[in-house]
């Protein structure tokens, strides 16, 4: 008797990393994403555990891709930095970011201060910031919620003035500051220690470019000084060597002196 033993593939499940959807929803909204990615990235680039993303899909169900939300920006501690990942699977990598990042507006409220932060809150997603970066609907431009006992908190921004809200980030300590001007809102991550803002891209890229320029002026200015130097060491030789021819010369003539006396 012969058995005939089926075997069924296991079903490929397709996680998408794209949705076909903008990156941001305004200019100012794209501004503050590159903004905080970039200087984070920045601000951690000495170490290799802490993973910095933003705009990607997070999954959370194995199986389920349905099951997904994409974080504006977020921070994961105890996570090697490369590989990069397309996507972030909570069951791959073991656990959630550790601080999430959303730029809200009035469109997406619903989404943000509901389903996102329940599920982040239930993840256990230590940091959850809301930036309202148009000040559309949001009576303070920051809400941050700091996870207690499995609970999130909310934390009061502070004020120093008129014009400025701040929040600080025990995870990634640093402080979060909104600012009002002009022409809009501009968002900012300040470091204590070195009591200063962490400088946007474009910043770091003059900074860079005039680094490279100072570097190339230097290593001419180098370049020249030891082109002096071993002209400067030919002639010496030369005349070292010129002296010696005199000298010798001179040693003959008083030698052919004194033969004549």
């Amino acid at each position: 008797m012969t058995m005939a033993v089926a075997t069924q593939k296991k079903r490929v499940v397709e996680y998408p990393y794209s949705d076909g959807k903008p990156m941001a929803e305004s200019p100012e909204h794209l501004e503050a994403m590159i903004y905080l990615i970039a200087a984070l990235q920045a601000y951690f680039a000495n170490r290799e555990d802490v993973y910095v993303a933003g705009n990607q899909f997070l999954y959370w169900v194995e199986g389920n891709p349905s099951q997904r939300v994409a974080p504006d920006i977020y921070v994961a501690f105890g996570v090697p930095k490369y590989p990069r990942h397309p996507s972030w699977k909570v069951w791959e990598i073991g656990k959630a970011p550790d601080v999430i990042f959303e730029l809200t507006s009035r469109s997406t409220a619903g989404e943000d201060l509901y389903r996102k932060f329940r599920l982040y809150e239930r993840l256990g997603v230590k940091e959850c910031f809301i930036v309202d970066v148009k000040r559309e609907y949001l009576f303070h431009p920051i809400l941050l919620h700091r996870l207690v006992k499995g609970k999130y908190e909310e934390v009061p921004n502070e004020r120093p003035n008129d014009h400025e809200w701040w929040a600080t980030s025990e995870q990634l300590e640093l402080r979060l500051m909104v600012r009002a001007e002009d022409d809009g809102y501009i968002v900012r991550l300040w470091d204590p220690v070195k009591q200063a803002f962490l400088p946007p891209i474009q910043e770091v890229q003059e900074q860079y470019l005039d680094l490279c320029e100072r570097l190339v002026q230097t290593e001419q200015q180098l370049e020249a000084e030891a082109r002096r130097a071993e002209e400067e060491a030919r002639l010496r030789a030369q005349l070292e060597a010129r002296l010696r021819e005199l000298e010798q010369e001179l040693r003959r003539l008083r030698e052919g002196n004194g033969n004549r006396d």
